[in-house]
């Protein structure tokens, strides 16, 4: 849904701003990569603002997804959501947390069972969230992702020693799906986390970063069995 253009200049101007807090608050600093963010053409954004359109949809969307007041998104009043004043998220006075958190600066992203996952049928549903892990809402803004491409899984096995544990957490970017480096795939029914690449005869080498494993090719004709998920962006775990 889109408020109906008038072309005049001073609709002209408030969908230039709005388009303006848009890429601000996403991180992005082109239309093109706007146009991305919605799945859109470049040249459907450039008719927003060719005819003064005020995009409502995905200004909403915005505001659900980064808590961004739609006064501030569309009219421009008030403060974006990294300016607006901290609701105190621990009230208990004996706390060890530090009083300058607030539950508003934090987004979860969602911890599956990767084994679970692993199974027939669809790879991620509610049943398989183990738990949410707390990302700081900046963090993620600031590292140009988007919560709702965002998935977590605990690595299983020591096939990629040296880069990661049996037991480490890895923070997945389902937005990147295009070789090369470390993916969590699908390879038939089995979740895997391998270092991909894509060979120039259109095969995919899949690589451990544990020297006693072999890679594995994946020849062109088999890669309708191998799904790429995404890409492997973060990790944390112990220190041993």
């Amino acid at each position: 849904m889109t408020m109906s253009p008038t072309g005049d200049s001073e609709s002209l101007a408030m969908t230039n701003a709005i388009m303006a807090r848009m890429k601000q608050l996403l991180g992005v600093s082109s239309d093109y990569q706007l146009a991305q963010r919605f799945g859109k053409s470049t040249s459907a954004i450039h008719n927003w603002k060719k005819r003064g359109t005020v995009p409502i949809d995905e200004c909403i969307e915005l505001s659900v997804e980064y808590d961004a007041s739609l006064d501030w998104l569309i009219m421009g009043k008030g403060a974006p959501p990294w300016e607006m004043p901290a609701t105190p998220a621990w009230s208990e006075p004996d706390s060890d947390l530090p009083s300058h958190f607030a539950l508003r600066d934090f987004v979860g992203v969602p911890l599956y069972d990767i084994e679970a996952a692993a199974g027939p049928g669809q790879l991620f549903d509610s049943e398989q969230v183990e738990t949410f892990l707390s990302f700081r809402h900046d963090w993620i803004l600031k590292e140009g992702l988007h919560l709702k491409d965002l998935v977590a899984v605990r690595v299983r096995g020591d096939s990629m020693d040296g880069t990661l544990k049996d037991g480490d957490t890895v923070l997945i970017n389902r937005s990147i799906i295009r070789p090369d480096g470390v993916f969590l795939i699908r390879v038939g029914d089995e979740l895997r986390i391998k270092r991909v690449q894509r060979l120039a005869s259109g095969a995919l080498r899949l690589s451990s970063d544990n020297d006693h494993y072999a890679p594995e090719i994946i020849e062109p004709e088999q890669l309708g069995n191998v799904q790429i998920i995404g890409h492997c962006y973060w990790h944390s775990g112990r220190v041993y």
